[in-house]
């Protein structure tokens, strides 16, 4: 039984195992960025939620002359570092993600442009194999041609003598 996929040539499983392996760490660098960042708001999110009911519970249960803004669970001051806290983690979570993406490029890229040139050549190669091959074939033919005109032409003549 034939196969219609031609098998990759070397030069083009070493340069499709390259940009996968390449794309592979990218992938996992995304994953692992996006699922630091979903810890965080979670984080962030959860600490707000207890905050905020904190803060309903006070303004709910305490009756209005017990209620000062210094006995408020809340200080602005306090929600103010939170949110800094909260800054702070996305900018780390970003210039991780930053520095991953960059060692992976250092790791990969020269490795990728190799075996890219490499596939180029090999494609030059091919390409000019084929381009010599046709033209072989095609000055095959041309002396054929040129093999079968001439006793056509020695055929007319002999029949011109006959008459």
């Amino acid at each position: 039984m034939n196969s219609f996929v031609e098998p990759l040539t070397t030069a083009a499983r070493n340069h499709a195992e390259a940009r996968i392996d390449y794309y592979t760490d990218l992938s996992q660098s995304v994953l692992r960025s996006l699922r630091q960042l979903s810890d965080v708001h979670a984080q962030f999110s959860r600490e707000s939620l207890d905050d905020a009911t904190t803060a309903l519970r006070y303004a709910l249960l305490t009756s209005p002359e017990e209620r000062s803004a210094e006995n408020a669970p809340l200080q602005p001051g306090e929600i103010l570092q939170k949110l800094q806290a909260y800054h702070q983690r996305l900018t780390q979570v970003a210039a991780e993600f930053q520095s991953d993406i960059n060692q992976i490029a250092q790791e990969h890229v020269p490795q990728t442009a190799r075996t890219a040139s490499e596939l180029a050549d090999a494609g030059r190669q091919a390409a000019n194999k084929h381009l010599a091959d046709e033209a072989s074939r095609f000055a095959a033919i041309a002396q054929q041609n040129q093999a079968l005109q001439q006793p056509q032409s020695m055929q007319s003549a002999g029949e011109g003598n006959k008459s």
